[in-house]
Protein backbone atom coordinates (compact mmCIF):
# COMPACT_ATOMS: atom_id res chain seq x y z
CA UNK A 1 0.00 0.00 0.00
CA UNK A 2 0.74 3.74 -0.82
CA UNK A 3 0.52 6.21 2.06
CA UNK A 4 0.12 9.69 -0.16
CA UNK A 5 0.13 12.71 2.16
CA UNK A 6 -1.46 15.37 0.48
CA UNK A 7 -0.29 18.82 1.89
CA UNK A 8 0.21 22.32 1.92
CA UNK A 9 2.19 25.03 3.79
CA UNK A 10 -1.03 27.82 3.81
CA UNK A 11 -4.48 27.11 3.95
CA UNK A 12 -6.78 27.72 1.20
CA UNK A 13 -4.68 26.54 -2.18
CA UNK A 14 -7.46 23.82 -2.43
CA UNK A 15 -5.53 20.73 -1.21
CA UNK A 16 -8.75 19.02 -0.09
CA UNK A 17 -10.56 19.33 -3.38
CA UNK A 18 -7.34 18.15 -5.11
CA UNK A 19 -7.22 15.08 -2.69
CA UNK A 20 -10.99 14.44 -3.28
CA UNK A 21 -10.43 14.34 -7.15
CA UNK A 22 -7.23 12.28 -6.86
CA UNK A 23 -8.77 9.66 -4.87
CA UNK A 24 -11.54 9.10 -7.03
CA UNK A 25 -9.86 8.87 -9.90
CA UNK A 26 -7.39 6.17 -8.31
CA UNK A 27 -10.84 4.27 -7.23
CA UNK A 28 -12.11 4.59 -10.96
CA UNK A 29 -8.66 3.38 -12.69
CA UNK A 30 -9.65 0.43 -10.01
CA UNK A 31 -7.15 0.80 -7.10
CA UNK A 32 -8.72 0.37 -3.87
CA UNK A 33 -8.39 3.62 -2.41
CA UNK A 34 -9.19 4.91 1.02
CA UNK A 35 -9.14 8.49 2.06
CA UNK A 36 -8.17 9.54 5.48
CA UNK A 37 -9.52 13.07 6.58
CA UNK A 38 -6.71 14.29 8.69
CA UNK A 39 -7.05 17.96 8.44
CA UNK A 40 -7.07 18.21 12.32
CA UNK A 41 -8.66 22.21 11.93
CA UNK A 42 -11.29 21.40 9.16
CA UNK A 43 -12.05 18.28 8.00
CA UNK A 44 -14.18 18.42 5.47
CA UNK A 45 -13.79 15.09 3.20
CA UNK A 46 -17.46 14.39 4.55
CA UNK A 47 -18.43 17.49 2.99
CA UNK A 48 -17.04 17.60 -0.28
CA UNK A 49 -18.07 13.81 -1.27
CA UNK A 50 -21.84 14.84 0.40
CA UNK A 51 -21.79 12.35 3.21
CA UNK A 52 -23.04 12.13 6.25
CA UNK A 53 -20.40 9.89 8.48
CA UNK A 54 -22.41 8.63 11.93
CA UNK A 55 -18.85 8.53 13.63
CA UNK A 56 -15.81 9.73 12.83
CA UNK A 57 -11.95 8.52 13.96
CA UNK A 58 -12.53 10.19 17.39
CA UNK A 59 -15.28 7.94 18.40
CA UNK A 60 -12.67 4.74 17.58
CA UNK A 61 -10.03 6.83 19.87
CA UNK A 62 -12.86 7.37 22.81
CA UNK A 63 -13.78 3.41 22.05
CA UNK A 64 -17.07 4.95 21.12
CA UNK A 65 -17.15 2.57 17.86
CA UNK A 66 -14.90 0.24 15.87
CA UNK A 67 -12.88 1.18 12.81
CA UNK A 68 -14.50 -0.60 10.59
CA UNK A 69 -17.70 1.07 11.52
CA UNK A 70 -16.48 4.26 10.55
CA UNK A 71 -15.78 3.84 6.88
CA UNK A 72 -17.98 5.41 4.78
CA UNK A 73 -17.91 3.36 1.39
CA UNK A 74 -18.14 5.89 -1.61
CA UNK A 75 -18.28 3.55 -4.44
CA UNK A 76 -17.10 0.33 -5.44
CA UNK A 77 -12.94 1.04 -4.67
CA UNK A 78 -13.21 4.46 -2.97
CA UNK A 79 -14.09 4.46 0.80
CA UNK A 80 -13.83 7.64 3.10
CA UNK A 81 -12.04 7.70 6.64
CA UNK A 82 -13.86 10.46 8.03
CA UNK A 83 -11.61 12.78 10.56
CA UNK A 84 -12.45 15.41 13.01
CA UNK A 85 -12.29 19.67 13.21
CA UNK A 86 -9.70 19.69 16.33
CA UNK A 87 -6.59 18.28 17.85
CA UNK A 88 -8.39 15.69 20.24
CA UNK A 89 -7.78 13.14 18.31
CA UNK A 90 -4.25 13.38 19.09
CA UNK A 91 -4.97 13.32 22.93
CA UNK A 92 -5.79 8.93 23.00
CA UNK A 93 -3.09 6.91 23.72
CA UNK A 94 -5.00 4.24 25.61
CA UNK A 95 -3.44 1.16 24.88
CA UNK A 96 -6.69 -1.09 24.85
CA UNK A 97 -8.18 1.20 22.49
CA UNK A 98 -5.48 1.71 20.33
CA UNK A 99 -4.80 -1.73 19.84
CA UNK A 100 -8.58 -2.00 19.10
CA UNK A 101 -7.97 0.50 16.53
CA UNK A 102 -4.92 -1.26 14.97
CA UNK A 103 -6.83 -4.44 14.64
CA UNK A 104 -9.39 -2.75 12.86
CA UNK A 105 -7.33 -0.88 10.17
CA UNK A 106 -5.79 -4.58 10.06
CA UNK A 107 -8.91 -5.19 8.24
CA UNK A 108 -8.28 -2.72 5.21
CA UNK A 109 -4.59 -4.29 4.27
CA UNK A 110 -5.64 -5.05 0.99
CA UNK A 111 -5.97 -1.31 -0.24
CA UNK A 112 -3.64 0.24 -2.90
CA UNK A 113 -3.79 3.39 -1.87
CA UNK A 114 -4.11 5.18 1.76
CA UNK A 115 -4.63 9.56 0.96
CA UNK A 116 -4.18 11.64 3.77
CA UNK A 117 -5.61 15.29 3.54
CA UNK A 118 -3.85 16.67 6.09
CA UNK A 119 -3.95 20.14 7.80
CA UNK A 120 -1.85 22.73 6.43
CA UNK A 121 1.22 24.35 7.35
CA UNK A 122 4.15 22.24 9.02
CA UNK A 123 2.56 21.42 12.95
CA UNK A 124 3.58 18.42 14.71
CA UNK A 125 0.38 16.72 13.75
CA UNK A 126 1.30 17.02 9.89
CA UNK A 127 4.25 16.36 10.39
CA UNK A 128 3.42 13.06 11.82
CA UNK A 129 1.80 12.67 9.14
CA UNK A 130 4.62 13.33 6.54
CA UNK A 131 6.97 10.51 8.37
CA UNK A 132 4.14 7.81 8.27
CA UNK A 133 3.96 8.05 4.59
CA UNK A 134 5.28 6.74 1.81
CA UNK A 135 4.71 9.94 -0.97
CA UNK A 136 4.44 13.28 -0.06
CA UNK A 137 2.54 15.80 -2.47
CA UNK A 138 2.80 19.89 -1.28
CA UNK A 139 0.16 21.99 -3.13
CA UNK A 140 0.58 25.63 -3.69
CA UNK A 141 -0.68 28.27 -5.65
CA UNK A 142 0.94 30.94 -7.94
CA UNK A 143 0.91 33.49 -4.48
CA UNK A 144 3.89 34.48 -3.30
CA UNK A 145 3.22 33.89 0.28
CA UNK A 146 1.82 30.54 -0.64
CA UNK A 147 5.54 29.63 -2.56
CA UNK A 148 7.32 31.13 0.63
CA UNK A 149 5.14 28.45 2.87
CA UNK A 150 5.57 26.02 0.17
CA UNK A 151 9.38 25.98 0.34
CA UNK A 152 9.00 26.06 4.41
CA UNK A 153 7.01 22.55 3.84
CA UNK A 154 9.49 21.46 1.61
CA UNK A 155 12.42 22.43 3.33
CA UNK A 156 10.90 20.20 6.55
CA UNK A 157 9.87 17.26 4.09
CA UNK A 158 13.39 17.04 2.87
CA UNK A 159 15.07 16.12 6.27
CA UNK A 160 13.07 12.89 6.31
CA UNK A 161 12.07 11.97 2.38
CA UNK A 162 14.10 11.87 -0.38
CA UNK A 163 11.37 12.76 -2.76
CA UNK A 164 8.54 15.32 -2.74
CA UNK A 165 6.06 15.81 -5.52
CA UNK A 166 4.77 19.16 -5.97
CA UNK A 167 1.56 20.52 -7.26
CA UNK A 168 0.53 23.96 -8.13
CA UNK A 169 -3.08 24.79 -8.36
CA UNK A 170 -5.19 27.14 -9.65
CA UNK A 171 -2.34 28.46 -12.17
CA UNK A 172 -3.08 30.64 -15.07
CA UNK A 173 -0.63 28.41 -17.88
CA UNK A 174 1.27 25.12 -17.81
CA UNK A 175 4.40 27.95 -18.37
CA UNK A 176 3.61 29.77 -15.26
CA UNK A 177 3.30 26.55 -12.57
CA UNK A 178 6.25 24.62 -14.59
CA UNK A 179 8.23 28.17 -13.52
CA UNK A 180 7.36 28.07 -10.01
CA UNK A 181 8.43 24.64 -9.79
CA UNK A 182 11.25 25.30 -11.31
CA UNK A 183 12.01 28.34 -8.60
CA UNK A 184 11.78 25.95 -5.95
CA UNK A 185 13.60 23.33 -6.95
CA UNK A 186 16.63 25.41 -7.61
CA UNK A 187 16.30 27.22 -3.97
CA UNK A 188 15.93 23.61 -2.37
CA UNK A 189 19.02 22.49 -4.18
CA UNK A 190 20.67 26.00 -3.26
CA UNK A 191 19.89 26.46 0.25
CA UNK A 192 18.58 22.76 1.48
CA UNK A 193 20.42 19.75 -0.03
CA UNK A 194 22.23 19.88 -3.64
CA UNK A 195 20.88 16.24 -4.13
CA UNK A 196 16.93 17.51 -3.05
CA UNK A 197 14.95 15.41 -5.29
CA UNK A 198 11.49 17.37 -5.96
CA UNK A 199 9.25 16.22 -8.82
CA UNK A 200 6.70 18.02 -11.07
CA UNK A 201 3.36 15.84 -10.29
CA UNK A 202 1.53 18.35 -12.39
CA UNK A 203 -1.02 21.83 -12.36
CA UNK A 204 -4.45 22.37 -12.66
CA UNK A 205 -5.74 25.66 -13.92
CA UNK A 206 -7.77 28.40 -12.11
CA UNK A 207 -10.91 27.38 -13.11
CA UNK A 208 -14.84 28.36 -12.42
CA UNK A 209 -16.07 24.91 -12.42
CA UNK A 210 -14.09 23.34 -9.76
CA UNK A 211 -15.67 26.17 -7.40
CA UNK A 212 -19.26 25.42 -8.80
CA UNK A 213 -19.10 21.91 -8.35
CA UNK A 214 -17.69 22.72 -4.63
CA UNK A 215 -20.74 24.13 -4.35
CA UNK A 216 -23.08 21.71 -5.51
CA UNK A 217 -20.62 19.34 -3.54
CA UNK A 218 -19.67 17.15 -6.51
CA UNK A 219 -16.51 16.17 -7.43
CA UNK A 220 -15.01 17.83 -11.10
CA UNK A 221 -13.14 14.59 -12.48
CA UNK A 222 -16.75 12.64 -11.61
CA UNK A 223 -19.23 15.18 -12.82
CA UNK A 224 -17.07 17.15 -15.29
CA UNK A 225 -15.03 14.33 -16.61
CA UNK A 226 -14.44 15.95 -20.00
CA UNK A 227 -13.18 19.37 -18.70
CA UNK A 228 -10.18 21.02 -18.64
CA UNK A 229 -9.38 20.51 -15.28
CA UNK A 230 -11.18 17.35 -14.57
CA UNK A 231 -8.13 16.28 -17.42
CA UNK A 232 -5.48 18.01 -15.64
CA UNK A 233 -6.31 16.26 -12.27
CA UNK A 234 -5.95 13.18 -14.60
CA UNK A 235 -2.35 13.75 -15.96
CA UNK A 236 -1.64 14.42 -12.07
CA UNK A 237 -2.95 10.48 -11.17
CA UNK A 238 -1.13 9.02 -14.16
CA UNK A 239 2.11 10.38 -13.66
CA UNK A 240 1.10 8.98 -9.84
CA UNK A 241 0.76 5.70 -10.97
CA UNK A 242 3.22 5.73 -13.84
CA UNK A 243 -0.28 6.16 -16.30
CA UNK A 244 -1.13 2.24 -15.53
CA UNK A 245 -4.52 1.20 -14.39
CA UNK A 246 -4.08 -1.50 -10.84
CA UNK A 247 -4.71 -4.05 -13.77
CA UNK A 248 -1.12 -2.71 -15.72
CA UNK A 249 -3.19 -1.14 -18.53
CA UNK A 250 -2.36 2.04 -19.93
CA UNK A 251 -5.12 4.81 -18.34
CA UNK A 252 -6.57 5.95 -21.60
CA UNK A 253 -6.64 9.51 -22.26
CA UNK A 254 -9.83 11.31 -22.26
CA UNK A 255 -11.41 12.22 -25.50
CA UNK A 256 -11.52 15.95 -25.84
CA UNK A 257 -11.30 18.65 -28.18
CA UNK A 258 -10.11 21.26 -25.49
CA UNK A 259 -6.68 19.12 -25.03
CA UNK A 260 -6.20 18.07 -28.43
CA UNK A 261 -5.98 22.79 -29.05
CA UNK A 262 -4.13 22.80 -25.82
CA UNK A 263 -1.02 20.57 -27.08
CA UNK A 264 -1.52 22.72 -30.47
CA UNK A 265 -1.00 25.94 -28.06
CA UNK A 266 2.28 24.41 -26.60
CA UNK A 267 0.03 24.49 -23.19
CA UNK A 268 0.72 20.49 -22.28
Amino acid sequence: MRFVTITSGKGGVGKSTLAANISYLLSIYGYKTAIFDADVGLANQDIIFNVKPQNTILDVLKGDANFEDIVVQLNNNLYLIPGESGEEIFQYKNSDILEKFFAGVEKFNDFDFLIIDTGAGIGEYVQSFIKAATDTIVVTIPDPSAIMDAYSMIKYTLKVKSEIYLVVNRTKSAKEAHEIFVKLESVAKKHIDSNAHLEFLGYVEKSNLIEEASKRREIVVQSYASSIPAIEIANIVKKLTNSLTKDGEHIKETPNIAIFFKRLLQQI
